[in-house]
C-alpha cells in the first residue's frame, strides 16, 4: 500500500520547472505496452526518477491526472499497474544525465495494427480510432509544452503491439499483412509528427505459442526483418527490435491473479523491457 501511495502521489505532484529544450518519446501499443505489471511488486530498491515528466492520454489511470504534464508515475488502465514508461524513463535519464526527458502515451490493450491503429495514408483505408487518440493525444502535449516556452523535440518512440494481429479473430491475412502495416505506421508516425530522424524501438512478442494465435510466427518473423540490425531488403533504418523473449511473464508474478497468463509480461518482465528500450535509444543516440 506505501508502494502504491508514493505512486499516487507522484501523479499529482506539480510540474517542476523544464529546461529549454526537451527530448520526447513516444510510448504505443496494446496490452504489453498499457502494461500489465503491478505497482505492488516493484522491488523497494527501485526509484522512479521524478525529473522525469510523462503526458498520457484520457482513457489511461481511469483519466485520473491525464492530458497533464506531472513526474514521472505509473500509466495504465488502473493505478495498480503500470507499463514501461517507469524503467524507460528513468534508465533513460540515467544514461543521460543531462538531458531533460519526457514520455507521451497512449495506449490501448487488445488494440490491432491494421485497423485500430492504422494512419489511414493509404487508398481505401480510413484512419483508426487510436492512432487518431494518439496523435491527438502527442499534440496536445507537444503543444502545452511550448506554451509553457519550453522546445520539445520527438527523438524516439517505444511500441509494444502485434499479439492482435497474430490472433485467430484478425485472420491470417492481416498477419501476413503486419510486416507492410508496420512499416507504414513507423513511417506515418514519423511524417505526423514531423520527427523524420525518430528512433522506433519495438519488442518482440509472444514468445510461446499460444493456442488461438495462428499467426504469431508470421508477426514474430515480420518484427525481426524490419529491424535495421536485420539487414534485409525489409529493414528500416533507425527501427530497432528489442529481444523480449527470455523476460518474466505474468504467470509467474508473485501473488499473480492469472497464473496461466503467458500472454502478458510480468511486473519484472516490464522493468527489464523498459531498461532495454532505454539503453537500445542510448546506443543509437548521436548528442
Amino acid at each position: 500500500m506505501k508502494k502504491l501511495l508514493h505512486f499516487l502521489l507522484a501523479c499529482t505532484g506539480i510540474l517542476p520547472s523544464f529546461a529549454d529544450d526537451i527530448d520526447i518519446v513516444l510510448i504505443g501499443g496494446q496490452s504489453n505496452a498499457t502494461g500489465q505489471a503491478y505497482v505492488r511488486n516493484i522491488p523497494s530498491q527501485f526509484k522512479t526518477d521524478p525529473d522525469v515528466q510523462i503526458y498520457y492520454s484520457k482513457g489511461t489511470n481511469k483519466g485520473q491526472g491525464s492530458e497533464q504534464w506531472k513526474p514521472l508515475c505509473p500509466a495504465s488502465e488502473s493505478l495498480d499497474r503500470f507499463g514501461v514508461e517507469l524503467t524507460l524513463g528513468t534508465e533513460l535519464h540515467k544514461l543521460l544525465p543531462n538531458r531533460k526527458i519526457a514520455l507521451i502515451k497512449h495506449a490501448l490493450s487488445g488494440s490491432n495494427l491494421y485497423q485500430q491503429w492504422n494512419p489511414g495514408n493509404r487508398p481505401g483505408q480510413q484512419r483508426g480510432a487510436e492512432y487518431a487518440k494518439f496523435m491527438e493525444t502527442v499534440n496536445k502535449g507537444m503543444a502545452e509544452l511550448r506554451k509553457q516556452g519550453h522546445t520539445p523535440t520527438i527523438r524516439a518512440m517505444v511500441w509494444q503491439q502485434g499479439e492482435a494481429d497474430a490472433h485467430k479473430r484478425s485472420g491470417m491475412e492481416n498477419s501476413n499483412a503486419y510486416s507492410a502495416n508496420l512499416a507504414n505506421f513507423i513511417a506515418q508516425v514519423r511524417k505526423d509528427t514531423g520527427a523524420p530522424d525518430m528512433f522506433f524501438v519495438y519488442g518482440t512478442v509472444l514468445p510461446k505459442n499460444l493456442p488461438n494465435y495462428p499467426g504469431r510466427d508470421v508477426v514474430r518473423e515480420a518484427q525481426r526483418h524490419l529491424s535495421q540490425d536485420a539487414g534485409t531488403p525489409f529493414s528500416i533504418p533507425g527501427a530497432f527490435v528489442v529481444d523480449a523473449d527470455n523476460l518474466q511473464m505474468r504467470a509467474e508474478d508473485f501473488r499473480s491473479p492469472l497464473p496461466d497468463d503467458y500472454l502478458h509480461l510480468g511486473t519484472f518482465g516490464i522493468m527489464n523491457l523498459g531498461e532495454r528500450m532505454a539503453r537500445t535509444i542510448k546506443k543509437h543516440w548521436k548528442q
